[in-house]
């Protein structure tokens, strides 16, 4: 399951029509969803070639600092941007800020395989930065639901104004933060990972 399916089956589900995206890319994954109304963000300049679905060519510090003096929400929103943790943290908090009461935010590379896939900056070819631990941060610092669905480099969501009904140990939360053991370790419980199978079951 990739992560465009996750997010359409909420906009089904929804019937969500505002959909943002952070992160665009190639637009690989933005020409897939289908809700009525997309926004792309992405500075990205090196491709050297136009991506129609970026409309705002810009970081995400930069759209949001756009919008924030309007009554801009979005139903959902994908998180797919610079892949540092710090980045990601204010990618959330923004996100939150310009979500409807009931939307849901899904965040891409949440369970990376190897720790070497981690490293900030990269050193890898195949690279989920630290977004794994903005994940365990959300859940110190917010009572939302979280889950991650384990498929596609791990799909966290974030269900707005949903408490969460797993909740976890903020010191294991804390530990998993700090050690790459542990975290490997204990991933199930620290992401509140569940299978496709499961997630097609109470989603779908």
């Amino acid at each position: 399951m990739y992560r465009f399916e996750i997010i359409n089956t909420f906009i089904k589900n929804h019937n969500f029509k505002n959909y943002l995206e952070i992160g665009v890319f190639r637009g690989q994954n933005i020409r897939e969803i289908i809700a009525e109304h997309k926004d792309g963000v992405d500075p990205t300049t090196e491709l050297g070639e136009s991506i129609p679905e970026i409309n705002y060519p810009i970081t995400s510090d930069g759209f949001f600092e756009l919008i924030k003096d309007h009554n801009i929400k979005y139903d959902i929103i994908f998180i797919d941007g610079l892949h540092h943790s710090n980045q990601v943290d204010k990618d959330i908090e923004n996100a939150l800020n310009h979500l409807v009461d009931n939307g849901i935010i899904v965040m891409h590379d949440c369970n990376p395989a190897e720790e070497e896939q981690t490293f900030v900056p990269r050193q890898t070819g195949i690279w989920h930065g630290d977004v794994y631990k903005s994940a365990l941060r959300l859940r110190q610092k917010y009572p939302h639901k979280f889950i991650t669905v384990d498929t596609d480099c791990g799909c966290g969501v974030i269900f707005n104004n949903i408490e969460e009904d797993n909740k976890c140990n903020i010191d294991d939360l804390i530990q998993g933060e700090k050690s790459w053991e542990y975290f490997n370790t204990n991933r199930k419980q620290l992401l509140n990972l569940i299978s496709v199978d499961e997630f097609k079951a109470t989603y779908q």
